[in-house]
């Protein structure tokens, strides 16, 4: 079960994914080397495939991604997977957007995540693994 991640160039003026216009289109993250490059620099020691796959491993959490665009092909988003069960994880993700100049969307909430929310965030997602992986845990 994972924490699920849209890294994507919003439109800083809405509040949610719903105040979003339907035809709207957004602008790119950037080539496909540009994204790569801003992953290695903020996940030291990402691993990618040749698929394309992308695993960064750190103590509490580990992140897959897909970034299969040709080096000078436009990224439009990245979604990022997020398991494990150390906060770092939201901080990781936060850094992630910001590196790429994005705005982070929490697929499960569909709240765009803030240095304020990115936390709490995750500790729901965890919470919600939890009583789903473990039922009989209170």
């Amino acid at each position: 079960m994972s924490w699920n991640v849209f890294v994507m160039r919003c439109p800083p003026e809405v509040d949610a994914i719903d105040q979003i216009a339907a035809d709207w289109e957004p602008s790119s993250l950037g080539t496909g080397r540009d994204v790569r490059a801003a992953l290695a620099e903020v996940l030291p020691g990402i691993e990618y495939s040749t698929s394309g796959w992308a695993d960064y491993d750190s103590v509490g959490f580990s992140l897959s991604t897909l970034v299969d665009e040709a080096d000078d092909a436009p990224v439009a988003a990245v979604g990022l997977i997020v398991h494990g069960h150390d906060a770092a994880a939201a901080q990781a993700v936060l850094a992630i957007a910001d590196a790429l100049y994005a705005r982070a969307l929490d697929i499960g909430s569909g709240d765009f995540l803030t240095k304020d929310s990115a936390r709490s965030s995750f500790g729901s997602w965890r919470a919600y693994r939890d009583r789903v992986l473990d039922p009989g845990r209170s």
